[in-house]
């Protein structure tokens, strides 16, 4: 079994957790898979949107991700399919939206909410818990989570991304 690596940092608000996801978004090489989870209103969405624009994705293209399960940009440095399972009523449903076959190594796929998926299967993704930091309601703790050599190295990159401007 691999050994994970793990990275926590905490942000003090939305502005400060996007400039994290976009930290990742500027070294994520392609077939990479993002899980966000944490409760309702930890700012899984606002990682995302952070990770969708720091790969080049305008604002114009960004929909409210919690009315259609899936949606899929082809505008920026890489193709992205942002999975958003908080709607999904049964894991039967993931057949039918294909989420699987967006994870083809060509792209990034980013999914909220991966535990109403349980049987996904996306490789060695890296996994990213947003909790709210308590007595704070801007602030979050991000901790990332990674399995895979290139899941590895990514964290590496951003923990000197991050250092470099702290």
């Amino acid at each position: 079994m691999t050994q994970e690596a793990s990275w926590s940092v905490t942000t003090r608000s939305e502005a400060a957790t996007e400039v994290v996801a976009r930290r990742l978004a500027a070294s994520l090489p392609p077939g990479m898979a993002l899980l966000l989870s944490g409760d309702l209103g930890a700012g899984k969405s606002v990682f995302a949107r952070g990770v969708i624009r720091g790969l080049g994705v305008e604002e114009r293209y960004l929909p409210s991700p919690t009315f259609t399960l899936v949606n899929l940009y082809a505008e920026g440095r890489l193709p992205i399919a942002h999975c958003d399972l908080y709607r999904l009523e049964a894991p039967e449903e993931l057949d039918a939206l294909g989420v699987e076959e967006y994870a083809d190594g060509s792209g990034v796929v980013i999914v909220e909410w991966p535990e109403r998926g349980a049987d996904l299967r996306l490789g060695e993704p890296i996994r990213i818990r947003l909790e709210e930091v308590p007595g704070d309601s801007e602030g979050r703790c991000i901790t990332i989570t990674a399995s895979g050599k290139a899941g590895k190295a990514l964290l590496l990159q951003l923990r000197a991304a991050t250092a470099m401007h702290e």
